[in-house]
């Protein structure tokens, strides 16, 4: 594979009215454009709510919150679920759009069980209640997909060496935890992880508006400079963005995107070709980075030749 000219879309699914409004015409896009995705779908409860208690922790949150305009992007169920409003499931309330996915042909794979509290609180989790996490969203998976999911993808790019510990259980084909950097396996306090992890690359739209960038030529050339240069460039969608208030971007960036790449494979697509050939792949260090228009710190990783 050409790593110049293939870009592969990760779609992450953190919320009910994501997986209700966002998805399918999100499905409608990709099929015009005629390319396949990978979606990572959280299964359990939206309690996107909770996250007003970060805000009293981190008052760069709020900033973040406002300056995307999470109210209007998220509607205002979302912001109140888990909280005043009692949080509602996420892909289990869906298994027909879960299927519908799988059967246009897209990958699908796990995002999480309980997003909000594995992004704010992974760091405090234990090991039996990562474990329990992953066992909730995997028995999920198969119910609805007759399948094992065979990948995953950390809620918020927020990992640790825990979380990496149970995932190495899992046997996965690869992870989707990181920003930055070139596909690898991850190394910490001189222990190698067996999971291949395929790092998303660039920023995403709610990152942008974050930093003030609302201009859609701004934004586009934004999001193709950071692309630009990548081994394995994955770009962040988000149901609850590109197949929202922002879709008409999204078609507009695709057909500046498909001038760019001739090649849209899943990552899956991506790892099997990686894993083709082991001795390629580098060990690279976990570590956490700050990033333009982020509140707090995002798992990375920083490569030194194998």
């Amino acid at each position: 594979m050409d790593n110049n000219h293939h870009l592969s879309l990760k779609v992450d699914v953190d919320t009910h009215e994501g997986m209700k409004n966002g998805v399918l015409p999100l499905l409608e896009d990709l099929a015009h454009f005629g390319v396949k995705a990978t979606f990572c779908l959280s299964f359990g409860p939206d309690n996107s709510g909770k996250a007003i208690f970060r805000l009293i922790r981190d008052p760069k949150f709020l900033k973040k919150m406002l300056s995307t305009g999470a109210p209007r992007l998220y509607g205002l169920r979302t912001i109140l679920s888990g909280t005043i409003l009692p949080a509602r499931p996420i892909a289990t309330a869906f298994p027909d759009i879960c299927q519908r996915i799988r059967d246009e042909g897209h990958e699908v794979i796990v995002h999480a069980w309980d997003h909000r509290r594995w992004q704010d609180h992974i760091h405090d989790m234990s090991e039996e209640e990562i474990r329990e996490h992953f066992r909730l969203s995997f028995s999920a998976y198969k119910k609805i997909l007759g399948m094992r999911p065979w990948a995953v993808a950390a809620p918020g790019w927020q990992v640790s060496e825990k979380s990496l510990r149970v995932q190495d259980e899992l046997g996965l084909l690869y992870a989707s935890d990181l920003r930055q950097g070139p596909p690898c396996i991850l190394k910490s306090k001189g222990h190698t992880f067996r999971t291949l992890q395929i790092p998303t690359t660039g920023p995403c739209i709610e990152e942008l508006l974050a930093c003030g960038i609302k201009d859609e030529d701004q934004m586009e050339e934004t999001l193709l400079q950071g692309l630009k240069g990548q081994k394995a460039p994955v770009l962040a969608l988000h149901a609850e963005v590109e197949g929202g208030l922002f879709r008409p971007f999204f078609r507009r960036f695709m057909r500046q995107a498909m001038k760019i790449y001739s090649k849209f494979p899943t990552l899956g697509e991506l790892a099997t070709r990686l894993l083709d050939s082991p001795e390629k792949i580098k060990i690279c260090h976990l570590n956490f980075i700050n990033l333009p228009g982020r509140a707090g710190k995002v798992a990375s990783c920083s490569c030194n030749d194998k």
